[in-house]
């Protein structure tokens, strides 16, 4: 019988764990077909890219993350006319951090 040493054993777990990083990651780009929307950096604009968000709650949430950026994507839900259903809605194509990639309109399907 052979004897795993412990390094062999770490080498496998970090790259188990990059592996799974990587698959969680490539998750969000598919599902927005390429990218993610920041609601901490987003432009009005681009906020208008999701499902359910048009000119006046883009405002607010840009007016909401002004006096407390999001920490959570399901902290959107305190902006005024975001619940349940527009979250739902969303999810899937917002972060709390990194670059804002999406640069059309997303589809609700």
């Amino acid at each position: 019988m052979k004897t795993v040493k412990l390094g062999q054993i770490l080498i496998a777990a970090i790259m188990v764990s990059v592996l799974a990083s990587s698959a969680l990651a490539d998750t969000k780009q598919t599902t927005t077909g390429g990218g993610a929307i920041n609601i901490n950096t987003a432009t009005a604009n681009e906020l208008t890219f999701l499902p359910g968000i048009g000119a006046s709650k883009a405002k607010l949430i840009v007016s909401y993350r002004d006096k407390r950026p999001f920490k959570r994507v399901e902290d959107i839900m305190r902006v005024k006319g975001i619940g349940r259903s527009t979250f739902k809605k969303i999810r899937n194509y917002i972060s709390v951090d990194g670059p804002t990639t999406v640069k059309k309109k997303i589809s609700s399907r």
